[in-house]
C-alpha cells in the first residue's frame, strides 16, 4: 500500500492500490511516515496522487506528522492534490496547518514497498 522512495535529498511516499486515505489505512501511514521525519533534516513529500477521498481519521495523521516533522526538524509536504480532497481541506479549515508542494516526475530510487 505505501510505496517509498528516494529522490536526492528527500524521500517520496505515496499510496498505491488504494483511491483514499480513510481509518482503515491511516494508523500504518501514520506508523511509516513518523518513521522518516524522525531523522532531522529528512525532507519528506506525500504524493496523494490518485487519492479522491481522506475522512477525518486520515486528516489527523496529515496534521500529526506535519506537527511531528516540525519537532524533529524535518519537512512533511503534500503534493497532487486532488480537487476533491482540496475542497475538503478547505471545508475543515486546515489549509494553513497542511504544507503543500509541487511534485515534479524524476528518477526515483525505490526503498521500501509495504503491502
Amino acid at each position: 500500500m505505501l510505496k517509498i522512495a528516494k529522490e536526492d535529498n528527500q524521500f517520496r511516499v505515496e499510496l498505491f492500490q488504494v483511491n483514499k486515505l480513510n481509518t482503515l489505512f491511516s494508523g500504518l501511514v501514520k506508523q511509516q511516515l513518523q518513521e522518516l521525519v524522525e531523522e532531522p533534516g529528512t525532507n519528506v513529500v506525500f504524493d496523494l496522487e490518485g487519492i479522491r477521498f481522506i475522512d477525518t481519521a486520515g486528516f489527523k495523521v496529515l496534521q500529526e506528522i506535519t506537527a511531528h516533522a516540525n519537532q524533529y526538524g524535518s519537512e512533511f509536504k503534500l503534493c497532487n492534490v486532488s480537487d476533491d480532497v482540496k475542497e475538503l481541506i478547505m471545508l475543515l479549515q486546515l489549509e494553513g496547518q497542511l504544507i503543500f508542494c509541487a511534485c515534479q516526475n524524476t528518477e526515483e530510487k525505490i526503498l521500501l514497498v509495504l503491502d
